[in-house]
């Protein structure tokens, strides 16, 4: 990955150890060792955490230090509520402005996901994946919203590709929103977009209630209230022209 700046390559960096684990939640980061590892003033290093910050991956502990943020479910209720709100309208009103060049990449991404071990690659891939369908939206402030969501998300849905496993389902459900995209379909494809969104979030609050049941005896019941524990299947939201998409 290329960088412009030396507090993007800093930042770049940085970000990947949280999403990987490598920096655990609560470890600090001061901006003097962090400037002589990296070899660079304190000046990029100060920007980098700030970006970090905004994105939710640490929290400034005073001028010069800041702590990684720890995973929680209200967080991922919060974020994946708003991104199952949002990024489908945006994903139904770029569909019509979709043409053949974003199809073409959304094809090369697919491959490159089914293909790839690495958690990164993967990641990254996915990101393009779907942002080839609502950049096509023209709606700016949307599609900055939708990207700052699905930041805050990668490190949960990292969780669930190197953690949790079970991750057959996502290209079966890439698969289904390609196709969708390429007849045009945009109900289609936004009912396809809301429901692989739930399916991670589920996926994920399971997991980090039966961790929050096996450290805490108290476990996060009145967060998990009114979920369903079963979702229904967007197949029959499909219309005469959507054959043969469904699972």
């Amino acid at each position: 990955m290329a960088y412009r700046t030396a507090s993007e390559r800093v930042a770049g960096e940085l970000r990947q150890e949280i999403l990987v684990g490598r920096l655990q939640p609560g470890s600090p980061l001061s901006q003097v060792p962090l400037a002589a590892r990296f070899g660079v003033s304190r000046i990029p290093v100060r920007d980098a955490l700030q970006l970090l910050a905004s994105e939710g991956l640490v929290v400034p502990t005073n001028g010069a230090t800041a702590v990684v943020t720890g995973l929680s479910v209200p967080e991922l209720q919060e974020l994946y509520e708003m991104r199952e709100a949002i990024e489908p309208v945006a994903t139904q009103i770029a569909v019509p402005n979709v043409g053949r060049a974003e199809i073409l990449r959304m094809r090369r991404l697919l491959e490159v996901m089914g293909k790839s071990s690495e958690t990164s690659v993967w990641l990254e891939a996915n990101a393009e994946f779907h942002a080839a369908v609502y950049k096509q939206a023209n709606r700016p402030r949307m599609i900055q919203l939708v990207e700052q969501l699905r930041k805050l998300t990668d490190r949960y849905l990292h969780l669930h590709l190197a953690v949790i496993g079970n991750t057959e389902h996502l290209q079966e459900e890439h698969t289904q929103i390609l196709r969708a995209v390429e007849i045009g379909d945009a109900s289609l494809t936004a009912a396809l977009t809301r429901e692989h969104l739930a399916t991670s979030h589920d996926f994920i609050l399971q997991y980090l209630l039966e961790k929050q049941t096996l450290d805490d005896p108290t476990p996060y019941a009145s967060l998990h209230e009114g979920r369903r524990t079963s979702r229904p299947s967007v197949t029959a939201q499909q219309g005469p022209d959507s054959e043969g998409l469904s699972k």
